[in-house]
């Protein structure tokens, strides 16, 4: 928890608004557009990341100081042998530009390098979603020049350490 942001594992009860905000298309229209998840795909999707949940993922929602989910981050296909994975996150469209992802990015970032034990968050952002591109940029991850398939931002511990120094959760 951060200045009353906390990040924490969805309950079952909470994959509601998980499909809510997977559903919206302000939300979602920079990754691809909506997802329409069911209730069994919910459920498949909650055994997958949450409980039991991976080895290689780990997905949490974004409360606000009064508790109410604002979005989604996450990381994904932790690879062991070489310590990366890749990073997400989702801002409700209605709560964006209110600082959530600002203080949510060094909460989970902290969380892979110092807790889990990973080397490298990377992000295979699409070449058209400028404002995803900014923001990681923002938040420290740089660009790996030599994809040019894909704009591939990554962020080490290292450059971590650098940037936002020892936080605590």
């Amino acid at each position: 928890m951060t200045d009353g942001l906390t990040l924490r594992s969805p309950r079952p009860d909470e994959m509601e608004y998980i499909q809510k905000l997977w559903a919206d298309p302000l939300t979602m229209a920079e990754v691809g557009g909506p997802i329409h998840l069911t209730d069994e795909q919910a459920e498949k999707l909650y055994a997958r990341m949450i409980s039991p949940g991976s080895e290689t993922d780990r997905y949490f929602l974004i409360f606000n100081q009064n508790d109410q989910p604002v979005g989604e981050i996450s990381f994904h296909r932790y690879d062991p042998s070489s310590g990366t994975a890749e990073f997400n996150i989702k801002i409700e469209h209605q709560h964006r530009s209110k600082g959530y992802a600002k203080k949510a990015v060094p909460l989970l970032l902290r969380y892979f390098f110092f807790d889990f034990g990973g080397k490298i968050m990377c992000d295979p952002v699409a070449p058209d979603n400028q404002p995803g591109q900014k923001a990681l940029i923002k938040f420290g991850f740089k660009k790996d020049i030599l994809r040019q398939d894909v704009c591939l931002l990554k962020m080490t511990k290292e450059d971590f350490s650098d940037i936002y120094g020892n936080i605590t959760p």
